[in-house]
């Protein structure tokens, strides 16, 4: 019983931090920042920060891919594979560009990054 009770309290603590640490835009620039950072040689930036918005970058393809699959459109249209660090530097862009909406939550920020980034020449979308 005390064993559940230990697990249960360590899967609060930890679920909690992960939904307290990426919620708006402010978190996935910071996190982008950083990833910049680390691609332009700095080494003293947060692995997880780097991480987290190389995460941001392979979800939002691994999102296109899946909506495309399930036989809706495309989100936005990449025209070749990119990497992780071209992608953070999108995401770091359209949010340097856009600071009235660092607000909103990272997620919708991010992919309308892509669709400006990206756009299908016969799709206009925004998840504004």
């Amino acid at each position: 019983m005390i064993k559940t009770i230990f697990a249960f309290l360590i899967f609060v603590v930890l679920a909690g931090q992960l939904v307290c640490y990426a919620t708006d835009g402010n978190t996935l620039l910071e996190s982008c920042t950083a990833a910049i950072q680390k691609m332009d040689g700095k080494n003293n930036v947060s692995g997880v920060r780097v991480g987290y918005c190389y995460g941001y970058v392979q979800g939002l393809i691994d999102l296109n891919t899946l909506h495309k699959g399930s036989g809706m459109s495309s989100l936005f249209c990449l025209p070749q594979t990119i990497s992780n660090g071209e992608g953070a530097r999108i995401i770091f862009n359209y949010l340097k560009s856009h600071p009235e909406r660092l607000d909103e939550y990272a997620g919708v920020l991010a992919v309308d990054a892509y669709i400006e980034a990206f756009p299908c020449n016969d799709l206009k979308l925004s998840l504004r």
